[in-house]
């Protein structure tokens, strides 16, 4: 299913649970389709559970363009999904999981994340996933020992227009003035699906192993003809598990909206009103006093828009 339709879908399990009808039933009906595989609960249910860690470490290893002694050979889940029990949702990021590494080398950590919305305030949440997985890290009274820090995010808008960067996957990093790198130990690696799919003809020659991925999963979100995959046995078992019928109607209904997201997606209303605002010359505190956005996230969006984002 497409983002649209499994949202309609949700809708109608929700509708039928409110008249008491039997829920399992809408989902049996629909068990021969795919959910949408970037919907937070089932990309948890899908590549946080132990029997699909081949699956997900194909995913990082391509996301991170790891290869040879580099690759991702031995990771564990730190938060796994437990057949049987309700997922949760948290301010935390979708997926994380460690791989550990010879000759005392320190240890990956590795975190997958998927937005659908953009914005400012995406980018603050970025940050704070990547603080609070590095304060994690640290055991109290102890020196900050650091390990390989990852987070790897899918995002469904462009966080460089293409008329600024012709590249969808993007490796940031501290780094100074002169672009020298600061600090090798934590890296956000953005991966922009809406620009890779709507610029598809510039990107047709790109084999690479993401772009794969990219192209399978839209497939089965797309409900298409995914013999084009068929004999890579680990898209095999992503075709496998994508089926709905592996998902409870119980289950993708406890995947409601907490208070975080509730909160994220108002931000996102009220940036998008400020940025009309300021076009319109309206001034910076006026905006900030009549969106209630605090002013210092105001001359952010004044200073996006001069840059041309």
């Amino acid at each position: 299913m497409t983002r649209e339709e499994f949202a309609l879908f949700l809708k109608s399990l929700r509708d039928a649970e409110k008249k008491g009808l039997d829920t399992d039933a809408i989902v049996k009906v629909h068990e021969h389709e795919n959910v949408y595989i970037y919907n937070d609960a089932c990309l948890k249910k899908i590549f946080a559970s132990e029997k699909n860690i081949a699956l997900t470490t194909d995913l990082v290893n391509a996301s991170l363009n790891l290869v040879g002694d580099n690759r991702v050979e031995n990771p564990k889940l730190v938060n796994p999904f437990i057949p049987g029990e309700l997922g949760y949702r948290n301010s935390e990021p979708d997926l994380v999981l460690v791989n550990e590494r010879e000759n005392g080398q320190p240890r990956d950590r590795i975190s997958i994340e998927v937005q659908h919305e953009g914005g400012l305030t995406f980018k603050n949440r970025v940050v704070l996933y990547v603080s609070r997985l590095s304060s994690n890290m640290v055991k109290k009274s102890e020196p900050p020992i650091l390990e390989n820090l990852n987070l790897v995010v899918f995002q469904f808008f462009d966080v460089y227009p293409w008329r600024v960067s012709r590249n969808y996957r993007h490796s940031i990093q501290l780094r100074n003035q002169e672009q020298l790198l600061y600090y090798d130990k934590q890296t956000i690696t953005v991966i922009e699906v809406k620009k890779f799919f709507s610029k598809a003809k510039y990107f047709a020659s790109d084999d690479s192993r993401l772009a794969q991925w990219l192209r399978a999963i839209d497939t089965l979100n797309r409900g298409a003809d995914f013999s084009e995959f068929a004999n890579d046995p680990i898209f095999g078992v992503l075709q496998e598990e994508a089926k709905l019928s592996n998902f409870s109607s119980r289950y993708l209904m406890m995947e409601g909206m907490t208070m975080t997201d509730a909160m994220y997606l108002v931000y996102n209303e009220r940036e998008k009103i400020a940025r009309n605002l300021l076009k319109n010359g309206l001034s910076p505190k006026d905006i900030a006093r009549n969106t209630e956005l605090p002013l210092s996230f105001v001359y952010e969006i004044k200073k996006a828009l001069e840059r041309g984002y």
